[in-house]
Order: C-alpha cells, then structure tokens, then sequence
C-alpha cells in the first residue's frame, strides 16, 4: 500500500465498497487523510455512496460538495439510505472536518455523529429536515456561520463540547436545538431564525449571544467570512438567505415565535438589538448572569413566568458594579412586559449583589487603609457583616418575602420546639402534678405552646384556671408564680411568632400585589 495514490477516484471507489472495507482500511492507514473536495454526488454512480457509520479521521474534506438531497415522501424513515441523500448517521470525524460551501439539500443526516475540533460548516447550504440529533457530539470551536438551513433543521440533544457559532446563519421555521447541550462560548449574531423556534431545556453553559444585526452590518460579515468562495458560490449562498428571510419574514435583527423553556444559561447572555416580533417564551428559564437584553424592541411579548435569576450558583458570585448595572437594566425589561414576580427577584439579585460589592470594598478598605483607620474601617465592615446576617436570615425564614409557606412551616416547627422547651422550665412543677394529672399537665403546656404562636389573639384563650394548674399543680393555697425563665421563653415565641406571621402577611401582600 505505501505506492498506493490516495487521490478522489480511490477514496470514490473505496468508499463505493461500503463501510465495512472503507473502516477496514481507515484503521490501517490512520495518518491518510480523505478529501471529496467538489465532487457532485448528485450524479450516478455517485450518488449510491452512503457514508453511514464512516470513520474518516482528521481532516476530512467535503467543501463544496454536492447532493441533490431526496423529497419528503421519498425519504422513508429518518436515517435510512436514499440515492442523492447526504447519509452520515454514525459517523465519525476527527478534527478540522470541512464542509465548507457544501451543498447538502433536503433530508441531510448527520444522526449520532461525532465531530472532533474545529468542525466546519461555514456556508453549507441545507435543504429542509437537516438532522443533528441522536447525540451528535461536537469538539471545541465548530462552525456553521452564515449556513442556510431550510425547515425543520434539528439539533435536539446535540452536545458542543467548548462552544459553537451559528454567526449570520439562516433557519426556516421549526428549527429545534431542545435539550442542546453547549460547553462553552456561543454566538448565534445575527442568526435569522424562522417562525416556532425551539431552545427548550438548553444549557448553555457559556456566554451566549444573540445580538441583532442589520442587514448592511450582515452583509460586511458575510463578505468577510466566504471571502474564499467564488464569486457564484458567495451570490447564490446570498440569495438563499435572502429568500429564506422574504419567505419567512424573519432577519437577523428579529425574532419570530421563538422557546426557551427550562432553558439554563450559565454565562453572560446577550440580546442587544433584537426584536421580539412574535411570541417568546422564557417561562421557567435561569441565569447565572443578569442578562442583556439592552435596545430590544416589543419586549412586552417576553413571557417570563417562573424565570430566575441565581447568581450565587456555581460559584460565580457577582461582586461586580456591571452585574448590577445589568440587573437594573433587565428589571426595567420585566417591569415592560408586567411580570411583577420576575422584577421582585431582580431587585433581591440587585441588593444581593449590592451587598458583595460593598463587602468586598469594606475588606479592602481595612487591609490598605493602615493602622491609624483601622478601628473605623472594621467598624464599618462588622456593621456590613451584621446587615449581611440579618439579610441571611430574612432569607432563611421568608425567602425574601417571596413565599408565604417558608414562614409558615416555621411557625408550625416553632409549636413543638417551644413546647419543650416550657416542659424543660416547668418540668419540677409537673413533678408535683404527680402521676394522675400528668397528661392533663402536658395538654396544658401544648395549650401554652400553640397559643403564644398565634399573636396578641392566641394568648387569650390561656385562662387563668390554666395558669394556676401549671404553676400551681399540687394541692392548697398557692401563689401562680412562673418559674425563672419562663416568662423570657414567652416573650421569645411571642416575638418570633409577630415575625412570621408579619412575613406570612408580606408574602401574600407580595403574591396579590396589594399595594
């Protein structure tokens, strides 16, 4: 084999023979790599070659290739072989794979491929029903800036391992990237989307953008990027975007109906520039970082229902004024679509990261400022610490005010702690109570437990017949008198219980929006 020329026609022939002997002698010449650059495999006998579960190692070459693709009713079940059909399902690629400028047409299947670094999409032109699903995996850095895509494109489960830019690509209507799983940095600027775009349960680990663009400023990107396509090349790739944005009514500055549901967005996310022409659904989203969603346009067709902002996972805390200033701005952007729950927990975010900053400057402050300002700069960061604690506890027993039941099962936990604690104090007294009325005694100290936990009301239905059993339990004359500490544990639930029930009160004042 070491004369062997390894030229198109062998690769043609070889891979004519099918998988079993392409793979076979992959495996033995591991260090070749394969090119297919140009071929038609819309012609015959060409067009009978299905690469289904090919290894092709690194380097591998198919830039303007071409197929002819198959119609919706000729091509059976998703990844089942057609003459003229682009058939990769299973396949596996190394790094630097190229399908720059490759025409692929309807019903491309790219089902449970693997792709190793730098894949490369730029420009290829897909039909409709282009197929990335079954657990594709893509390494760092894959491409498909300014790749035309036709209907119904889906990259559901697909797995990108350190990032992937869709810059200036064109979908039609149905793309679906469900459940898409990105590890790094993304870009779909300037991508044009069509109408019912899916982004449901995504993670998108890294920054993210999805900035608008103009048209000119689409243009200026687009000759950059094909500046190595021929000239009839860049102009028909053009004009399917072109006709795909009159088609659709979609652009790259704009969204359609567009989902994100459940979708987790792990790093600065940005949508500068875009406008929200349908329905967006965000219901139930996180961030990690406050978003950007600065010069939108109809941001009231935003659904934020249940989205959150969570800083503070993953380790990243915000102790940086930009946080802030983008928080303040994404409140604005709820405030303008009305969703009052997502503006409240943009405002807790805001102070939360408010208070990490002035920690942060506080401590600094006290290791440079020296020893003659010492005593004033810890004084100042132990108030802040103070404030920080309080703050901690706020959200520990109410959430912040955002949820009546956390207040709630605490004052029904605090029932059985107070009663022990009054059976702790008053346990010589029940002593004296002797056997038969001890049960009796102990209903009377669950009495005294659940009435102090309902404020000013509660501690009335405790009579006076009542305390003189439990501080009088023997027989004869007897002065009610409470053991030392006991009237400190009453003050303490009274106090506790006002509290809660305040938060409970503010909770539902907060959830019914009474002003």
């Amino acid at each position: 084999m070491a004369d062997e020329k390894y030229d198109q026609d062998f690769f043609l022939t070889l891979a004519a023979k099918g998988k079993e002997a392409w793979n076979k002698w992959r495996r033995a010449n591991e260090g070749v790599p394969v090119t297919f650059a140009g071929i038609d495999f819309s012609d015959a006998p060409k067009d009978q070659i299905d690469f289904s579960g090919f290894e092709f190692g690194d380097y591998a070459d198919f830039s303007q290739c071409k197929w002819r693709g198959v119609d919706l009713f000729r091509a059976g079940a998703t990844d089942i072989f057609k003459p003229g059909r682009a058939c990769f399902p299973g396949a596996s690629f190394g790094d630097r794979a190229k399908f720059e400028g490759t025409t692929l047409n309807d019903f491309a299947s790219f089902t449970g491929a693997s792709f190793g670094d730098r894949a490369n999409f730029t420009g290829t032109a897909f039909g409709q029903y282009a197929s990335f699903t079954g657990g594709v995996v893509f390494g760092a850095q894959a491409s498909f800036e300014f790749a035309a895509f036709d209907g119904a494109a889906r990259f559901d489960a697909a797995d990108f391992d350190a990032g992937v830019s869709f810059r200036g690509a064109t979908f039609g209507e149905g793309a679906s990237f469900q459940d898409v799983v990105i590890g790094s940095v993304s870009s779909f600027d300037g991508t044009a989307f069509g109408d019912w775009t899916f982004f449901d349960a995504a993670i998108l680990n890294g920054a993210v953008t999805f900035n608008g663009k103009s048209i000119m400023q689409w243009t200026g990107l687009f000759q950059l990027v094909t500046r190595g396509f021929g000239p009839d090349a860049r102009r028909t790739l053009k004009k399917m975007h072109e006709q795909s944005w009159r088609n659709n009514g979609s652009a790259p500055d704009r969204f359609l109906s567009i989902s994100f549901p459940n979708t987790q967005f792990g790093g600065d996310t940005n949508f500068s520039g875009r406008s929200f022409g349908h329905h967006a659904n965000f219901t139930d989203a996180r961030f990690y970082r406050p978003p950007d969603f600065d010069a939108v346009t109809n941001a009231s067709r935003i659904d934020f229902t249940g989205a959150r902002i969570s800083l503070v996972s993953r380790g990243k805390l915000p102790w940086d004024s930009e946080a802030i200033v983008r928080l303040r701005a994404f409140r604005k952007v709820a405030e303008e679509t009305k969703n009052h729950d997502l503006e409240r927990d943009l405002y807790i975010e805001e102070r939360k990261a408010e208070r990490g900053v002035y920690l942060r400057q506080r401590w600094d402050a006290l290791k440079k400022g020296g020893w003659k300002n010492w005593p004033r700069n810890a004084g100042r960061l132990a108030i802040h610490g103070f404030w920080i604690f309080v703050m901690g506890l706020y959200w520990a027993l109410a959430d912040y005010g955002r949820n009546f039941l956390v207040p709630a099962l605490w004052l029904g936990l605090s029932v059985p702690f107070f009663y022990w604690r009054y059976s702790a104090v008053l346990a010589p007294l029940l002593h004296e109570a002797g056997p038969a009325n001890s049960n009796k005694y102990n209903h009377a100290v669950w009495m005294l437990a659940f009435g102090n936990a309902v404020p000013f009301v509660g501690p009335l239905t405790i009579d006076a017949e009542i305390k003189h059993f439990l501080f009088c339990p023997g027989f004869g004359h007897c002065l009610p008198l409470p053991p030392a500490g006991f009237q400190c544990w009453v003050v303490f639930q009274n106090v506790v219980s006002i509290i809660l029930v305040f938060f409970i009160g503010l909770a539902l004042r907060n959830y019914f929006k009474i002003k």
